[in-house]
């Protein structure tokens, strides 16, 4: 029987350990041939039991209560079986002279290291390479060295290493000798040998593999002893026993035996304290019965004690029939559990929680489980060279797991994703007796694990491995004539494996967690997640698979592979799935279901029953379902792909973005997709812009164009989308393209989009305009680029023009021209259409001068429009006009321009027009114009000061100085004011207070220009504070004048005869001086006549008064 434990795995594997030892090499016992010794009796014959016979039990039965069998091997064990190594050396009688064979008698394993006690005396060290189960071979072994242990060649009974104490403990006949560890040298000294011992047990408290102390129990006929061993052997305990001890084992404070009478647990911890009661019997032991039919008395088996559990034991029973039973009590001999069954009374029993592991006669091992009290397992004997004799517990050994079966991959054969995919032309597997396949060799070098991990070599320390590792501890040691194995647990990655297989995947992960222990997955438990995820996939339980997915971090490229569209999408950048590092196991699954899209389909027509259009329904949501799943485990991988230790091979990040930008597209995951298109990342642009134009989503090509650097493809598309060749509501519209060109550098492109948009969208053209450099402006067809503008209207044309001027443009002139007369015509939009809107702008604006000209005649409209330049659009484009007309030098054609104006708005733009008469040195055509539009202090500073800072005559000059030529003609003269004047006087018939005010106020500022007669000309209706402060002035000029007059003759008088008095004083002192007629001055030699002169009388020269 070949028993599971329900999940769905045996309890235990049958590995070969060391198949052929040479146990030749060492000392041979040879039999005298003269004289021979009578044979001594053994143990078991002198307390009773079987020495010979199939039933005589074959040796040690546990390695917590090892017994001394006979010194003699049973008679089936006399000699090599057939087909043995050592058959060369076959048996003889004794007596003979022929050397005896020799065989393995006891084993002790101790992580690679293996100790075999012969039926010669000897023990020998060999060291293994580790054992891999389901590999069908036992490992390769090297024999270190052989000692003789010089006891008389007897047999070596049994053997307890404590590997962390560095001790061996030999029982070799009936004496206990101590070696150390692994040099097997003799410890003697502190550690004493001892004699006259049936059987040896320890405290199995302990674990031998890691304790620093032990605690020995050593029977010695009637007694036994309790021993300390640590840096030396200590007694601590000696308890007197009434019969010889044939089967000991030792837990804590309890000792569990078995005499030539009755079985017995002894209280350690009652005996020192001297109290009554620390011996207590159970049931007697089997005794010698007569058979009834031959009359010959027949022994009984040996008895068997042994630990199973915390202060529990068991021990064998029998009522002489082959019936066997195994009784397990506590310390205080309460029987709380089942009784095993055994079919025969087994040569050998051992205990390795939960199970209790036995060895009949003909070499077949059962497996009973202690919790239930029933056989689990069988495992059948072996042929007779290898068939089982002994078990014992060893210190323990690490198994390698080898739960992968072997994966050919045929690179060669792979040449596209589709053959990639096929099972039968790639793969080949060898089938392994433990049906798992967690792993393939391939995977190793693939992620980077360790040698070790798979099972080429002992694990670090020698010891097995945590849970859902691949190591298994292996304790059971059987024993053959030359040969070893051990019965391994499978580990718990076989045995979650196994759940998962079976579909109970709840289970399996619950011991996954329990394993994990809230760390992070290793990489068994990373198969067993993807494993759980692909089995819940197959079930289209899609959440589930997701969650084992992410948490086993299944390699996306595999999953994409199920998905057949995506994976032809994806081309050679999908790495064939053949060459995808995978667990042949795992590999399987991918085989079963192929195509996620078939087994949705399979999914809905189990579900849907016979309603075809059901079927076809959920078909469609399952495979939109298995997409999602898909879309969402790829987005968990590109977040993993951003931390520092890359959980899958950085190929794959190319993969994962290519494959996400048809998932996205075709999920309609609109802003996912362009949150990945403009992020860093690694998409194939050729790929992705393939299927966006098959799948019509040209704007998601335009984006990945643009992301990747192709920014005119990106704009060539848009064009095509805004023009109407293709259909795309995703896309912005011009807004959208438009910004694009707002974060352009490149002049080139942007020239080229300015030239499309001219023909396409006149105000996106000039957006695009503004984003030009001057060069490129400067260096515009001006011509073409106007001939297309102005096909929008005077704004977009007045726009472009101002831009080709601010950037210098060779023809700056003839646009400047140009853009005046937009100006104008805009103007004339805004003013002097016949509509209520520009009626209203008009009047507004002339109202708002005429108060503020009441409040100061000297106000001009320029001065007017220069502070309220940006009350609105018409008041800011006149106060450019002002601006552009007063630039110097001007850079227009001001006769082309007055020409426009004159046509268009003639009454509206009077002061522009009286700048252009300027401009063209027609400064009287401008005053007369700008009197007649009211702009009188304009018309004073032209034609009376034009070398005023304000005055309109410097736009005649070529600088910032007034034409020369122009300033002959102006100027404050009696002619200009007395023109100005009239001109004012003729307003009276319009507007006769301004007139009045306007010649009152020339009257007062120019009174010396005017003449009296100017009063003629006023009203006589006119008040008298007109002309009174002229007239007053007039007055005073003329009494002024008459004073004047009158001191000049006094001053003339007084200073003739001070010239008389001065002279009649000069003839005194000098003399009468006589001059004739031809008299001349000494100075300009001209005639004296009647001339004043003076005479200078030192020298006696004469010159005119002038002259001196």
């Amino acid at each position: 029987m070949e028993a599971t434990d329900g999940a769905g795995t045996a309890p235990y594997i049958l590995q070969p350990l060391a198949v052929g030892l040479d146990l030749e090499g060492g000392k041979r016992s040879v039999a005298p041939t003269a004289e021979p010794k009578a044979r001594r009796q053994s143990l078991s014959q002198r307390l009773g039991f079987q020495s010979t016979g199939s039933d005589r039990p074959a040796g040690d039965a546990d390695d917590t209560a090892s017994q001394a069998s006979d010194s003699h091997a049973e008679a089936d064990d006399a000699a090599p079986r057939a087909g043995s190594p050592l058959q060369q050396q076959s048996a003889s009688p004794a007596g003979s002279g022929r050397p005896r064979a020799v065989r393995i008698e006891c084993a002790e394993i101790s992580g690679s290291d293996v100790y075999v006690g012969t039926n010669n005396g000897q023990v020998m060290h060999y060291t293994l390479e580790t054992a891999e189960i389901e590999s069908g071979r036992a490992p390769d072994h090297l024999r270190v060295q052989t000692v003789d242990l010089k006891l008389g060649g007897k047999r070596v009974e049994h053997m307890i290493a404590f590997p962390a104490l560095g001790r061996l403990v030999v029982l070799c006949g009936s004496t206990v000798v101590f070696y150390s560890l692994p040099d097997l040298r003799p410890v003697g000294g502190s550690m004493p040998t001892i004699k006259g011992v049936s059987c040896i047990g320890y405290d199995e408290r302990v674990q031998r593999a890691t304790a620093t102390s032990a605690v020995l129990c050593v029977a010695r006929m009637r007694e036994v002893g309790v021993y300390r061993m640590g840096a030396e052997l200590r007694l601590e305990q000696q308890v007197e026993i009434a019969h010889s001890v044939a089967s000991i084992c030792m837990y804590g404070n309890h000792v569990c035996l078995a005499d030539s009478e009755t079985y017995k647990i002894l209280d350690l911890a009652r005996l020192r304290q001297a109290r009554g009661g620390g011996q207590l019997a159970l049931l007697p032991t089997q005794q010698p019965r007569t058979d009834g039919e031959t009359g010959r008395v027949v022994r009984p088996p040996r008895p068997r004690t042994l630990v199973v559990g915390p202060d529990e034991f068991m021990f064998l029973t029998s009522s002489g029939d082959d019936a066997t039973l195994g009784v397990i009590v506590t310390a205080l001999g309460e029987a709380l559990r089942g009784t095993l069954q055994f079919a025969t009374y087994p040569r050998a029993v051992v205990y390795d929680e939960p199970h209790v592991v036995a060895l009949s006669a003909g070499g077949q091992i059962d497996v009973f489980d202690t919790r239930v009290a029933t056989l689990v397992q069988t495992l059948p004997g072996a042929a007779d060279a290898q068939r089982a004799r002994r078990l014992c517990l060893a210190a323990g050994t690490s198994i390698a797991t080898r739960v992968s079966r072997p994966e050919a991959i045929d690179v060669a054969g792979a040449p596209d994703a589709e053959a990639a995919f096929s099972p039968q032309a790639l793969h080949r597997h060898a089938a392994g007796s433990l049906g798992t396949t967690p792993w393939t060799e391939a995977v190793g070098p693939a992620v980077g694990w360790r040698r070790e991990l798979l099972g080429a070599s002992e694990p670090p320390g020698g010891r097995p491995r945590a849970a859902l590792s691949r190591w298994a501890g292996a304790r059971i040691v059987v024993q053959a004539h030359d040969s070893l194995a051990v019965l391994a647990p499978p580990p718990q990655l076989v045995r979650v494996d196994a759940l998962i297989r079976s579909q109970r995947v709840e289970e399996a992960m619950l011991a996954v967690e329990a394993a994990l222990g809230g760390g992070a997955p290793g990489a068994e438990a990373r198969y067993c997640l993807q494993m759980a995820g692909m089995v819940c996939l197959k079930n289209m339980l899609l959440d589930d698979a997701l969650d084992y997915f992410r948490r086993g971090q299944l390699d996306p490229r595999a999953l994409l592979h199920l998905f057949p569209d995506h994976a032809r999408y994806l081309g050679a950048l999908l790495l064939p799935f053949a060459r995808i590092a995978m667990a042949a196991g795992l590999r399987q699954l991918f085989y079963e279901i192929g195509d996620a899209g078939l087994l949705a389909e399979q999914a809905a027509a189990q579900h849907a029953g016979d309603s075809r259009e059901q079927a076809l329904s959920l078909a469609d949501a399952l495979r939109a379902n298995t997409l999602e799943m898909l879309e969402r485990y790829l987005e968990h991988c590109r977040e993993q792909m951003q931390l520092p230790e890359l959980p899958y091979p950085p190929d794959a990040i190319p993969v994962i973005d290519t494959a996400l930008a048809r998932l996205y597209a075709a999920n309609a995951r609109h802003d996912k997709l362009c949150a990945l298109i403009r992020a860093p990342n690694s998409i194939v642009g050729d790929l992705a812009c393939a299927y966006y134009m098959e799948a019509q989503h040209y704007y998601y090509c335009s984006l990945v164009h643009k992301a990747q650097g192709d920014i005119a493809a990106a704009l060539g598309i848009w064009r095509r989308i805004l023009q109407g060749e293709w259909a795309d509501s995703r896309f912005g519209g011009l807004p959208e393209y438009l910004l694009c060109l707002e974060a352009l550098e490149s002049q080139e492109t942007l020239l080229g989009e300015f030239h499309w948009l001219t023909g396409f969208d006149v105000g996106a053209a000039l957006q695009v305009l503004a984003r030009l450099s001057d060069a490129t402006v400067a260096a515009l067809d001006a011509d073409a680029a106007v001939a297309a503008i102005q096909q929008g209207g005077d704004q977009p044309l007045r726009l472009l023009i101002e831009r080709l001027i601010g950037a210098g443009h060779a023809r700056a002139s003839f646009h400047m021209t140009h853009l005046l007369k937009l100006y104008v015509r805009q103007l004339r939009d805004l003013y002097a259409l016949d509509t209520s809107e520009a009626r209203s702008r008009r009047n507004a604006l002339e109202t708002s001068y005429q108060c503020a000209q009441a409040d100061d005649l000297g106000l001009s409209f320029r001065a007017f429009l220069r502070a309220v330049r940006n009350r609105d659009e018409g008041t800011w484009l006149r106060a450019q006009v002002h601006e552009l007309l007063a630039a110097t030098p001007p850079s227009f054609d001001p006769a082309e321009v007055l020409l426009c104006v004159e046509s268009e708005a003639r009454e509206v733009l009077a002061v522009e027009r009286a700048m252009l008469l300027v401009r063209l040195g027609r400064a009287l055509e401008a005053v007369d114009l700008l009197v007649e539009c009211r702009e009188y202090a304009e018309a004073e500073r032209l034609l009376l000061a034009p070398d005023a800072p304000q005055s309109l005559a410097r736009l005649a000059g070529s600088g910032s100085q007034p034409d020369p030529a122009l300033l002959g003609e102006l100027g404050t003269n009696a002619p200009n004011v007395g023109l100005l004047l009239r001109k004012y006087l003729a307003l009276s018939d319009s507007d006769d207070d301004t007139s009045a005010r306007l010649v009152s106020s020339m009257l007062s500022r120019y009174p010396s220009y005017i003449a009296v007669d100017v009063l003629d000309a006023i009203p006589a209706h006119w008040p008298c504070s007109v002309a009174a402060p002229f007239i007053r002035q007039q007055l005073q000029l003329v009494a002024h004048r008459e004073h004047v007059s009158r001191m000049e003759r006094s001053l003339n008088e007084a200073r003739a005869d001070g010239r008389r008095i001065e002279c009649a004083d000069l003839v005194r002192e000098h003399g009468r001086v006589e001059l004739d007629l031809a008299q001349t001055c000494a100075k300009c030699r001209k005639l004296l006549g009647s001339s004043a002169f003076v005479y200078d009388p030192q020298s006696r020269l004469v010159k005119h008064v002038s002259c001196t």
